[in-house]
């Protein structure tokens, strides 16, 4: 059986056909190759973020391996027997504020799978001259023992205006 078609319907068949055929073309080969090209680019962007963090965790990793370094080198120096509460000690003679300590508190915490432990020194000196303060700062800051202040609080003292109290907590890492 044969189907006669004039000349309009056999374009517009044709027209169809080629419709279909185009948009089975875009929806089973065209689409799926552009959706499967984005996801790929978001991977892509994802693993450059990635790697970029992961670079930079690197580089941090570096700092801190080369600062652990330095301060076991740091610590293989000290002079032996070195211990904090006496060091802030000796410094408060040479700085003159030994008469001023109203206390000296210390305490130590052993590092987790360290051979270190953080010594830190609690002190107080009352009734001392912004002077004497700095002085004594700069003895524990400027010292080859890599001894840091945690905390400093200041305060005016009660009797006289021109001196100050101070509180402050000292670090350091000993063996």
């Amino acid at each position: 059986m044969a189907i006669n078609l004039n000349k309009r319907e056999k374009l517009a068949v044709i027209a169809a056909s080629a419709a279909l055929v185009i948009f089975l073309l875009l929806q089973f080969l065209v689409f799926p190759l552009l959706d499967k090209n984005e996801r790929l680019s978001g991977k892509l962007i994802s693993r450059q973020q990635e790697l970029e963090q992961i670079r930079l965790l690197q580089a941090e990793y570096r700092k801190t391996s080369q600062e652990a370094e330095q301060a076991q080198q740091f610590i293989k120096r000290r002079k032996g027997g070195f211990t904090l509460f006496s060091f802030l000690e000796t410094l408060a003679g040479k700085t003159n504020v030994k008469n001023n300590i109203a206390y000296m508190r210390p305490s130590s915490t052993a590092g987790k799978d360290s051979p270190y432990r953080l010594s830190m020194v609690e002190m107080k000196l009352a009734d001392i001259t912004t002077a004497q303060l700095m002085a004594y700062l700069q003895g524990i800051e400027a010292s080859n023992n890599m001894i840091f202040v945690k905390r400093l609080s200041i305060t005016k003292a009660e009797r006289k205006e021109d001196l100050i109290t101070t509180v402050f907590q000292v670090e350091t890492l000993e063996k």
